[in-house]
């Protein structure tokens, strides 16, 4: 136990030794996980840390205006359950289930806080520091040039489909979702290579690369956007981690055994 928290851990136990109720035994930065949380998540010290943080964090940055109450957690969840079910009984539209159980709200509203973190990362974030994470992460930003290649479709010996095909950025998601085997053969091909194999139908499939553009890098302002979520994303974990890594914790749980 660390020295800066052996005054707070007496007082915890004289607190419960004299008729004071304390059902919690992990505290981070002086702050309890409610026994409840911690059993919600399935009694993952590290995790319930990593939930308490966030929590804090949320409240320090103005994402939430009071500190994260378990108790409170469910009477809101409670409140949420009855008025989806209403709506439900009364003919309106419900996304989702009707009823979400204590594991599924509180993902969502950590999810939220994460969510809302992450705006804010990117509400400050300056040109020049996603300039930076453009360039430190430009091979994400690569785009392949246009593939151009002669398919066939073979059954028995005999060709029952032949087309040109051309895969570029724009539809690769389309390509990939209707024939992803295709798309990924495509992406692998060279000019005047060719790739064969059989689909789950039994279909024998043949593409061969007649030409193949250079690939370039977009442009920091065409994907300005893309970027910032993605240099948001990422200063979330690094801050989150930081946070972690600096936090007090006191289990009292190891003082039970």
């Amino acid at each position: 136990m660390r020295p800066a928290y052996l005054l707070f851990a007496v007082w915890i136990l004289l607190s419960a030794g004299c008729g004071r109720t304390q059902e919690a035994l992990l505290y981070v930065n002086g702050e309890a996980v409610a026994a409840e949380e911690l059993s919600l998540l399935g009694d993952d010290v590290d995790e319930a840390v990593r939930m308490k943080v966030l929590q804090q964090w949320a409240r320090e940055a103005g994402v939430t205006d009071t500190a994260f109450s378990y108790e409170e957690f469910l009477t809101e969840l409670s409140r949420v359950n009855e008025e989806r079910l209403k709506r439900k009984e009364a003919g309106g539209v419900v996304y989702g289930m009707t009823e979400y159980t204590p594991l599924q709200y509180y993902s969502i509203q950590m999810g939220e806080y994460e969510r809302a973190l992450k705006d804010k990362i990117m509400q400050e974030a300056s040109e020049e520091e996603l300039l930076v994470w453009y360039e430190e992460h430009m091979e994400d930003y690569w785009e392949f040039g246009e593939i151009v290649a002669d398919v066939t479709a073979w059954e028995d010996s005999r060709a029952v489909y032949e087309e040109e095909v051309i895969l570029a950025p724009y539809n690769l998601r389309t390509l990939s979702e209707q024939d992803e085997m295709l798309a990924d053969a495509l992406l692998a091909l060279e000019p005047g290579e060719t790739d064969s194999w059989t689909d789950e139908y039994g279909i024998e499939w043949t593409a061969t690369c007649k030409s193949r553009e250079e690939g370039t890098y977009q442009p920091f302002a065409e994907v300005q956007g893309a970027v910032a979520e993605q240099y948001a994303g990422g200063m979330l974990v690094q801050e989150l981690a930081d946070r972690i890594r600096t936090s007090e914790i006191l289990d009292l749980r190891e003082d039970e055994t």
